[in-house]
């Protein structure tokens, strides 16, 4: 039954050749069929084989496995925060900073507006040290 089915699936593949041949012939494209992919192969083998780009490669394999271990919601929400961070640093406030005591650092913290971020920063800054102490991985919930 296996061979059978290999031969359908073979047969499929040979009437899409044709098909594509059929097109390419209407088309006047024919020349596109006779061309030596072997050359082509060849040169991009070797280039494939060399030193630097094995490296490169590498390193790139290095970086997308990082990547994938970000969590999407962290990165969006980093995301956003940093463009925050950088539209707050352009302002001209931070050229004339008021004096701050701690009494008013508190009352500040004390707004909603930076209780939630005051809470991000908090659940990140425990499971990250779980993560370091423990090498454990960090909680989803917590604080």
């Amino acid at each position: 039954m296996g061979s059978n089915c290999q031969c359908e699936e073979l047969k499929e593949l040979l009437e899409t050749m044709r098909r594509i041949e059929d097109k390419l012939d209407r088309a006047g494209l024919s020349v596109l069929a006779d061309v030596d992919l072997s050359s082509t192969l060849s040169s991009l083998m070797k280039l494939l084989t060399e030193p630097k780009v094995i490296d490169l490669i590498d390193k790139l394999t290095k970086i997308l496995n990082m990547l994938s271990l970000i969590n999407p919601s962290l990165l969006i929400t980093l995301t956003y925060s940093l463009n925050c961070l950088n539209a707050s640093v352009n302002n001209t406030d931070l050229l004339n900073p008021p004096e701050v005591t701690i009494d008013d650092l508190v009352k500040e913290l004390s707004k909603p507006e930076y209780s939630r971020a005051l809470g991000i920063m908090l659940i990140m800054l425990k499971n990250t040290a779980k993560c370091i102490e423990g090498g454990t991985h960090a909680e989803r919930s917590s604080t």
